[in-house]
């Protein structure tokens, strides 16, 4: 409850009265945002690539929940960038599905693989499509996103974009050049 609330102070307290420190801790401080105390958990052991059982990290649960501030921490740290959960889902995949271009900008500027797929052979960029995110989209095709990028059953950003009704994602495609 200390780390979902951002409680260091209590974390510091319970650990000094032999309350060991777990990844769930992390994990929890990561979801709800709270970088100070990813960072003291992590310099006090935490593992930064720890995966509950639910396969995911402490960066996939920074990624999803649009924390800046945390992912930058998460990454600085020694986080694996490109560590996929179970449905090989990374970081990076999971910030283009919710739209959180300030959290995708971080991950790409540390190297993160912009082409990685999911096991339903999805891209970044026709997830943002998918979902409407333009800046998003943006952002991954400045990166250098294949914008005609078939997924295996025919699927492009482009037709996901206008099975969905995005216009303004259609315009931005056929202007990279998708067909």
């Amino acid at each position: 409850m200390a780390a979902r609330g951002g409680h260091l102070e209590v974390l510091q307290w319970a650990r000094a009265n032999g309350c060991p420190w777990n990844g769930r801790a992390l994990n929890i401080a990561a979801q709800n945002g709270h970088e100070t105390v990813v960072r003291a958990l992590i310099e006090a052991g935490a593992d930064v690539n720890k995966v509950k059982d639910n396969g995911l990290t402490p960066l996939y649960v920074g990624a999803h929940n649009g924390h800046e501030t945390v992912v930058r921490a998460l990454i600085d740290l020694g986080a694996d960038i490109n560590k996929a959960r179970d449905n090989a889902a990374t970081p990076l995949l999971i910030a283009a599905q919710n739209g959180h271009e300030a959290v995708l900008l971080a991950l790409i500027e540390a190297g993160a693989d912009i082409k990685k797929e999911d096991d339903n052979a999805a891209t970044p960029l026709l997830i943002a499509a998918q979902n409407g995110h333009e800046a998003v989209v943006r952002a991954l095709i400045k990166a250098g996103a294949d914008v005609n990028k078939t997924r295996d059953n025919g699927g492009t950003p482009l037709l996901i974009a206008a099975q969905q009704g995005h216009a303004a994602i259609i315009q931005i495609l056929r202007d990279a050049g998708a067909v």
